[in-house]
C-alpha cells in the first residue's frame, strides 16, 4: 500500500512538472505567428477566422506524416462543412514542402518552419532529434486552445475520426447556445 501511494505521489509530481513546462495547453490563448507557405506567401495565424486545426508534422520523408496528411485531405470537405480551417506546419524547407503538398494534392495551407521557432513556441520541439514532434491543436473562434495533442514519436497523431467528433461537438455547442438564447 505504501509503495502504491509513493508511486501515485511521484506520478502526480511528474504530471505537475510536465504541465509547468508547457507554455501553451488547453485553456491557453493560442500565440500568433507568421510563417511562409511553400510559395513564399506569408500566412499569419491571427488572420484566420473560425475554428483552426493547427497540426505539426515531421515531413514528407515520414510515412506516418504522409498517411496523416492524406487522412486530413480526405476529410477536408467535412472539416470545411464544420467551419474548420486546417493549417499544417513542418520544419522542412519550401522545396520539400511543395513536393509533398503537390504530390498529395493537399487542399489546406502548409507552412514552413525551418528554424523551428513556431515548433518551440507550441512546445512540440524535440531536443534530441532537433526536429518537431507530431502534434495537433484545436483553436476555437475565440483564439483559445480547446484541444492539444503532442505525440513524442510517429505515428502519435490525433486520430481524424476523433477530431471530427470534437469539431462536431464544438459546432453543436455553438448551435445549442444560439438555440438557448433564441428560446429566452
Amino acid at each position: 500500500m505504501i509503495i502504491r501511494q509513493n508511486s501515485l505521489k511521484r506520478s502526480r509530481e511528474f504530471f505537475s512538472m510536465y504541465k509547468l513546462m508547457l507554455r501553451l495547453d488547453v485553456g491557453s490563448r493560442a500565440e500568433d505567428f507568421t510563417l511562409v507557405d511553400f510559395n513564399g506567401n506569408a500566412v499569419r495565424l491571427g488572420d484566420i477566422k473560425g475554428i483552426v486545426f493547427l497540426t505539426f508534422y515531421r515531413g514528407g520523408f515520414d510515412r506516418d506524416s504522409v498517411r496523416y496528411l492524406k487522412a486530413l485531405a480526405e476529410n477536408y470537405p467535412g472539416l470545411g462543412d464544420l467551419g474548420v480551417t486546417v493549417v499544417a506546419v513542418t520544419p522542412e524547407l519550401p522545396e520539400k514542402v511543395k513536393g509533398t503538398a503537390e504530390s498529395l494534392c493537399l487542399p489546406f495551407v502548409v507552412l514552413c518552419d525551418p528554424d523551428l521557432k513556431v515548433s518551440r513556441q507550441y512546445d512540440v520541439y524535440d531536443p534530441v532529434m532537433k526536429w518537431c514532434w507530431p502534434a495537433g491543436f484545436i483553436i476555437g473562434e475565440d483564439g483559445v486552445i480547446q484541444y492539444a495533442f503532442r505525440g513524442v514519436s510517429p505515428p502519435n497523431t490525433p486520430p481524424v475520426p476523433y477530431l471530427m467528433k470534437k469539431f462536431e461537438q464544438m459546432r453543436g455547442s455553438k448551435g445549442d447556445t444560439a438555440g438557448r438564447a433564441a428560446a429566452r
